[in-house]
């Protein structure tokens, strides 16, 4: 799967004409930065039962996906805030580790557009 297919790069490349490349390269620092503690925090709100941190912490994901031109990422993270607005997390544990299993092809697409800018 290419970088491309992955990434929307129009997105990113929109973005850095309305602001500027650096200032997209710290949002990207800032979400592959963020998101693992993300993922983290949504598995200890899994776990401790916590729907209000597990859905507000998968919106954050959803939102910064989204604006980040990484569609596919963002809709798995809308998916998990529905099911935190629902309630009731008994099935999200697989839905949360297809999240974090597809973190590290987002992390390597978003730097590989990075250094495509440098």
């Amino acid at each position: 799967m290419s970088n491309a297919t992955i990434i929307d790069e129009a997105t990113l490349d929109a973005l850095a004409e309305m602001a500027d490349a650096e200032f997209v390269g710290e949002l990207i620092d800032a979400f592959c930065e963020e998101t693992p503690r993300q993922i983290t925090e949504l598995r200890a709100a899994l776990a401790d039962g916590d729907v209000e941190v597990f859905r507000r912490t998968a919106h954050t994901i959803k939102s910064t996906s989204a604006t980040l031109g990484a569609p596919d990422f963002a809709k798995q993270a809308k998916a998990l805030e529905d099911i935190g607005r629902a309630g009731d997390l008994s099935d999200a544990g697989d839905q949360v580790d297809r999240l974090a299993e597809s973190y590290p092809q987002i992390e390597q697409a978003l730097r590989a557009w990075q250094h495509g800018q440098s």
